[in-house]
Parts: C-alpha cells; structure tokens; sequence
C-alpha cells in the first residue's frame, strides 16, 4: 500500500473516533452496516500478527515492517521475542519502545510476549532452583510390629506416612493411614510400629527435569514462584509503559507453557481446602488404597493439582494484568489430545485457561488440511471458544494463533478455508504467524505473509485480514445460540475406560446442532436449571451429553438427574459411568443415579430409555453416532431442530453453521468446507425473526434474501455455496433498500472488456506484486542451496494484471452494479483489487467477482488485479 492509502486508513479510524456519537445515535443495524463495510481500524484489534524482533534490526527495519502490518488491515500485533538477543534488557524495551510509538501514532494496539522465546515460564533460562518446578517423590518399605522403625529420611521431606498392607506389595488400608512425620528428628524417623504388616511411605520432592530440549520452567503450583515470575517479566514493563497500558497496550501474550511439575508447597492445603483427606491423596497417587476409595482418592490429587495450577500461575497472572488495566491471553499445546497431558496442561487444559482472560489454541503445521477431517486436531477451536463459553469471558473472545511453521508455500485458498473452520467454531481473534523483519534471510518456521518484499502473495493478505476482522465484528458479543452442553471428560481420561469428545462433536456439527464442551465443575456449581433448559451466562442449553467415561464425580451426575428430574433431554452414549470419583461415594451410589436417569438396560439405541412426567428424556446413542442418528434421536425423536436446519439439498458433512445474537438481530454464518462437488443448493429453515439479508464479509457486499415466512419466527431460505464459499445471514429488525443477492449463475444484462495495459514503470525487483529480476532468481538458486533464506515455491511468481476500462456514457451506476468478473485465476483463485488507483477489495475462491460500482467512474477506468493473471476479466453489469 502506499503511504497515500496508509494515511487513509488512519484517517478512516480519525473519523470514527471523532464520529462515535453520531454511530452511537444510529440504529444497531445502521451503525454495524457502516462500521462492516468501512472497517476502520477500530473493527479490526482482533486481527493482528506475531511480530518478532531480535535485537538486530534498526529503528528503520522496524518501522518499515510496522507499516506493512498496518497497511495490510491488521488493527493489532503481538510482539515477540523470537528470540530477542536481550530479552528483558535495555535493547529490548528500545524496540518495544519503538513498536509503541508506531502502534499508538496509528491507533493500532499491541500486546507483549512474555517470554525470550518458548515456553512461556522459562524466563529466559534464569528461573532459580526454588522457584523451579517440583516432582513428588515416593518410597516405601516393609514393617512388622510390634517393632522399633528406624529410617533416614530424604531432604525436601513432604510427609511419612504409615498404611497397614492388605495383600502384597504397596496397597494398604486407608483408615489406617498414620501421620508419621512429626516423628521425624534430625533428618531420622523413629517409630514404635503397632502389631500388625505396615508399609512406611516416604513423599519428598526433587527439582523436575525439563522436557523438549528446553530450560526449567517456574512453579506453577507455588504462589511465591508466581510472585518472582511477575515481578521479573511483567511488572517491569509496566514500569517503564504505564502511561499505555489499557490503551495501545492491551496485555501479555503466553506461548506453549509447560506443568511439568506434580508438587508444590500449596498442594496440601488446597487439598485440605477442598475437604479432602491429604494423606489418602498421597497414597493413592503414588501407592494403592484397598476398595474403592483409590480412584476417589487418587482423583482427588489429580483434580486439585490441575485446578492449583490454574489459580496460582494463571490466575496470578491474569489478577495482576487486570488490577494493571490489561488482559492476560495465550495458548498451551493442544493437539492430539494434549489438552489432557499431564506435563503440558496439567492433565486439564479448562482448569488452566479458566483462568485467562480468553480461551485459546494454536493451529500449526499442517494439522488440518482442506479436505481433511483428522479428528485429534478438528475441534479445536471448539475447545477454546467452549472455553470461552462456559466462563464467562468477555465478548466470547477466543483467540487462535494460526498458521505457524505451516511453510511460505502457505496457500490464500487454504487460509480463507482454515479461517473458517476456526470461525464457524467459535474461534474469532486472529494471531497469524508471522511478520518478521529478517524475511526472506531467516529459516525459522514460516510462513512471513511480507517476507522482505520477496512473498509474491502479500497483495492477498489484505483480503484476508479484512475478511476475518468482518467475521469478528458479526460474531463477537451478544449470545451464542446452542442447543447442546457436552460435558468435558477433563480429568476422567486419566482413570479407567474413557472416549474422547471429538468424533461425537463433529457428529453434532455435521447434523447443524452446535454445542459447547461444558467442564463438570461448570455444571455443578455454575449452571442454573430453568425449566427445561441449562442457563449458564448467556448460554441456554436444551441437551445436555454426558460422555462415555467409566470415572465421573458423585455430584456431576447428581446434577444429570436434577436436569432430567426438571424435564430436560439428558443423552449418553456407548457406556455409562460406572465409578464414583468422590470420596464418601462408591459404585452403587453411581448405579442408583444412572438407573434412576437411564433405567436398568444400557443397550444403545436411537430412542428414548425413560421419559417423566415433567417432559424429561433420556437417551443412550452408539459410541460412534452418525449425523443421520443424531438427527433421528434429538430431531426426530426429542424434537430439538438446529435453529438453521437443512431441509433439501446434501451437505455431505461439509456445511457447518455458527448462530448468535446482538442487538436484537440474529446472525448465521454458514461455511461450505467441502472443496469440490461442485455448487450445492440448500433449502434451510431459519428460527428467527426480522428480514434476513445476506452479508459477504469476504467481498463486502450486503444483499437481499428472497425468502417465505412459515411463521414469525421461522423463515425458508434457498441458497447456492460454491466449494470453499461461506456467506452471512443477518436478521435485519425491519426490511431494508438492499440489491438482490446475486446468485452464481447470475447472467449480467451488459459486458465490457477491459483492456490489458503494459505498465510503463515496475517497483524495485522483489518488491510485493512485482516479478522478481532474473538477477534475483539466480542468487536464490545459490540462496536456496545454503539454505540462508525462505521463499514460496518457484512456480508462484507474480504475474498481475492491468488494464483500462471504459464506462460508457449511457450506463448510469446509480442504478446498476458493476462486477469485475473473472473466469479462472492460477495457481491460486484469488485477486486483490485495485481500482483507479485505490484498494477496492477482493475475492478468494469463488465466485472470482467483486462488485465495483462505488469505485467507478464514467468514462476511462484502470483496474489492476494481484498478485496473478486472471483469465477473461471483464466488467458484468447488473441490475439492482
């Protein structure tokens, strides 16, 4: 973009600022219409890179990249120490510093990484001994008594505990736990041992070790770690940028922390906190209690260290950013199911990020891949705005990370559909990876959308940040409408038979039935009960699934049976819990719940097991449920429709839909994920109310929807979705002057070529939307072969397109449309448009059109399409 069109851009954001009381005076519907399509700077702080720094660039190398940031639609950055080559030192508050000028001179946020690289917690390597992580250590031996014991006991002692053994090896009678260490004197245990076989348990704790080639990480289960951790990361940027903290400066950013810890100082009182028995924890853990009190007891350990975890490290985080007027966000790992790893997430990634200021994940890789369905990446984005969710936080924020080590061959095709399976789940701010000033001259986990002017595609990362920023505005805020609770496992995967939510949650998507994974503590302690739904926030539930896990607290499924007492629709499926998790509760107490929801039979089924008198229904589903039986239980059978059913055409699995509701008006985003197959022709039902009208946040254009009104609130609907395409439907409060929705087949009733134009002067070689010299491509074959620099495959070079068109005099544009058309687009379906000099918009995938009309004028007209040359563009013409 050139500083001309940068200028415009803030000038825009100006306007807005200095106009928010006539925006404030518009009608809801007014004020989201300018604000969609003029998408200031303002709409766009939830779209934003990683910007790394090093400590080698100059005052000018920063800016400069800066700027490409900002010209390219980002309204926010993250910037990072990748690493920074001194982290926390003068040099790197220099280059926050200059980070902060240009951010606040542009009305641009920013937030800060908290680390010199990865893992968050690492702080550089500098974290002392007592502040590292702890391992709890274990040993036991036999005693006969009557008898005198006598053993040396290790340093860092937490306990000494005395079991009477029952059978052989390490499993004892837990009522015959003994405190034994007020016993210990002088680093000895001396104790006369009653009549009978004991075990003598020793717990100590040693310094852990470190996982993935990485450094010690700090304690997240000691609340005087934490203190150290913020007073030597967070609290001296706040010194020196106090003045911008809650204004440019938004907060911190965490990335990939480890818990690779069991034990800390605060573990026993929080157990003891919780009523819970800390010597029958210990032993369970580390040793075996006789009955069934182990899993109870064992749980109990594992429960109150995750949930530690969360509440001193990121709560303590989290409680100093907000007493400073900033948020605390960031991502653990999550993939392939490591929102349940024990060194990662502390066995329950929910009872760590409950206490951020925003769900969040990290979408790396090639982990999902158009077409592709590999179910320990698919949801998500799911887990993160579920996160989101059920706590509470603000606006539904759920932040993704995205695009990181994908590659420079990164394709705008495979954004624009990655960027709606995030969307469509719930996840809606955008951290893309990455801006960094070394590009091309650096191999560290590409993709660089700028990479020094060398990314022939940069011209389409306009396209696609003012896409997502448009999806965010629509769908941030108000109420997210679903319809099913699917209460999480958490930390039953770690004790006995347990499934994991993935393969039933895209089920429920695939039959448009959306739904949140809802932690159990959520549901005993947050969730009211009104009527036949679950209120949690501002989430009304009508099912609630409970998963197939063979350990579940008492309490949970307590809370199962008074929702089907009260006459909701409760569903299992493949098995029911079995085990109790809570101390005081066994087997039959479990038993006596489910029969009580479930009835005795446990064969799954497709109809209902039992039914009261308050309207109540339960179910038992397959393991493996298909869409089409989901819908014949839930629809069919329990008469929960999705508020946007599908009721001819095929979405083969494909077509998912995300709904909320601002400001009295319902949202719909509906994403066709299916890459091929050509167009499909959906007739839906829609549950809402108002005058639905369809919205293209990917081309900026707000049309009229032909519909029938069956009843005041349910409206019918055909639409056409070409494979990758996505469309917005907004229920308007009142009918609106709009032009008809444009259908792909549309015939225009006029033509006009355009004529192809030889530009007469080329931007420096390499620079973006330019043909790299021939000059250049030979250093890059020596480049390449030292392997010194990123670059995109050789065969996406590119080639734009310039040319003229004339508007004849007769063609009035107030009462026509002007589209640029194209036929085919390669090697990727995708153009930014430039029109008489000025950004007009663009597209990726089809339909390959733009509406121009507010960029033309009569007479002659240049238009210029980047990065690659289209095939057959033309101006069609439309009525309106």
């Amino acid at each position: 973009m050139k500083l001309k069109a940068v200028i415009a851009t803030t000038a825009v954001a100006l306007t807005v600022l200095t106009s928010g009381q006539a925006l404030s005076e518009a009608k809801p519907i007014e004020a989201l219409t300018q604000t969609f399509v003029d998408l200031p700077i303002s709409a766009r702080q939830y779209t934003g890179p990683l910007f790394w720094l090093h400590g080698d660039e100059s005052k000018e190398q920063i800016e400069g990249e800066l700027m490409r940031v900002l010209e390219s639609g980002n309204g926010t950055f993250t910037a990072e120490s990748r690493p920074h080559s001194d982290w926390l030192g003068e040099g790197w508050y220099r280059d926050l510093k200059i980070c902060l000028d240009f951010a606040r001179a542009h009305h641009m946020t920013m937030w800060i990484f908290d680390e010199k690289w990865w893992p968050s917690g690492e702080v550089g390597g500098t974290v002392p001994p007592k502040y590292s992580c702890r391992d709890l250590i274990a040993t036991a031996i036999r005693a006969s008594g009557p008898g005198a014991v006598s053993i040396v006991v290790p340093e860092n002692l937490v306990a000494v505990i005395a079991g009477k053994a029952v059978g052989v090896g390490n499993t004892v009678d837990p009522e015959s736990l003994i405190d034994l260490t007020p016993e210990v004197r002088d680093g000895r245990l001396a104790w006369d041992a009653p009549a009978g076989d004991w075990r003598v348990m020793t717990f100590s704790w040693k310094t852990a070790g470190t996982k993935r080639g990485h450094k010690a990480v700090v304690n997240g289960l000691d609340r005087e770690a934490i203190d150290w951790w913020i007073n030597t990361v967070y609290q001296p940027h706040y010194d020196r940028f106090r003045d911008d903290f809650g204004r440019t400066i938004q907060g911190y950013f965490y990335d990939e922390p480890e818990t690779l810890g069991d034990f800390g100082p605060d573990l026993i009182p929080a157990i003891q906190a919780r009523g819970g028995d800390w010597m029958k924890a210990l032993v369970a853990y580390k040793f075996k209690l006789a009955g069934e009190q182990q899993v109870p007891a064992a749980y109990l350990y594992q429960e109150t260290k995750a949930e530690l975890w969360g509440k001193t490290m990121y709560g303590g985080v989290a409680e100093w950013c907000r007493a400073h007027g900033v948020r605390s966000i960031g991502h653990f790992l999550e993939h392939s199911w490591e929102y349940l790893h024990q060194d990662l997430n502390a066995g329950n990634m929910f009872q760590l990020q409950k206490y951020s200021d925003m769900g969040a994940i990290d979408e790396v890789f090639k982990q999902i891949l158009p077409g592709k369905r590999p179910m320990k990446f698919w949801q998500m984005a799911k887990l993160g705005s579920s996160i989101s969710h059920v706590y509470g936080k603000q606006d539904d924020l759920a932040m993704v990370e995205i695009f990181g080590a994908r590659g420079q061959d990164l394709g705008y095709p495979e954004m624009k559909w990655l960027t709606d399976q995030m969307h469509v789940r719930g996840a809606n701010f955008f951290i893309p990876h990455s801006f960094n000033p070394r590009g091309p001259w650096d191999k560290d986990c590409p993709p660089y959308f700028y990479n020094g002017g060398f990314e022939p595609r940069y011209p389409l990362y306009r396209i696609f940040a003012d896409y997502t920023s448009r999806l965010t505005l629509l769908f941030t805020g108000g109420r997210h409408v679903a319809p099913v609770a699917q209460l999480y496992l958490g930390n039953s995967a770690h004790f006995g038979k347990a499934i994991m939510p993935e393969q039933m949650t895209t089920a429920l998507q695939d039959a448009l039935l959306d739904m949140d994974w809802m932690p159990y503590d959520v549901l005993e302690n947050d969730v009211k009960i009104e009527g036949k739904e679950l209120a949690l926030y501002r989430e009304r539930y009508k099912v609630l699934i409970v998963p197939p896990v063979e350990v579940i607290p008492y309490a949970t499924l307590a809370r199962v049976k008074e929702f089907y007492d009260a006459g909701g629709i409760v569903v299992g499926y493949g098995f029911l819990p079995s085990v109790s998790a809570t101390m005081g509760k066994d087997r039959e107490d479990i038993a006596a719940l489910t029969a009580a929801v479930w009835g005795e039979e446990v064969i799954p089924g497709l109809t209902a097991k039992q039914t009261n008198a308050a309207g109540g229904r339960s179910y038992l589903l397959p393991l493996v449920s298909t869409p089409e039986q989901i819908q014949q239980a839930l629809t069919g059978d329990a008469g929960i429709h999705p508020t946007l059913e599908v009721v001819e055409g095929r979405t083969n699995g494909w077509v998912h839909v995300l709904h909320r509701v601002k400001d009295g008006m319902d949202r719909f985003l509906i994403a066709n994920q299916e890459i091929g197959g050509g167009v499909k022709r959906l007739k839906m039902r829609i549950t809402a109310t108002g005058e639905p009208e369809a919205w293209d946040p990917l081309r900026n254009e707000i049309s009229r929807l032909p519909y029938q009104r069956l009843a005041p609130d349910l409206v019918e609907i055909t639409l056409d979705l070409a494979p990758y395409q996505s469309i917005v439907i907004v229920f308007a409060p009142e009918k609106r002057d709009l032009p008809a929705l444009l259908g792909l087949d549309a015939k225009p009733v006029r033509a006009i070529s355009i004529t192809r134009v030889k530009a007469t002067a080329r931007p420096a070689p390499g620079s973006p939307g330019d043909i790299m010299s021939q000059a250049f491509w030979r250093e890059r074959l020596w480049l390449e072969r030292r392997g010194q620099v990123t670059f995109a495959p050789r065969e996406i070079v590119a080639n734009p397109f310039d040319g003229t068109v004339a508007i004849p005099a007769d063609l009035d544009l107030g009462s026509f449309r002007a589209y640029i058309v194209c036929d085919d687009i390669q090697p990727e379906p995708a153009a930014r448009v430039t029109v008489n000099g000025e950004y007009a918009g663009g597209f990726i995938e089809r339909p390959l059109r733009l509406d121009i009309t507010r960029s033309l004028k009569p007479g002659a007209n240049t238009i210029r399409l980047d990065p690659f040359m289209p095939t057959n563009p033309r101006v069609e013409i439309f009525p309106k």
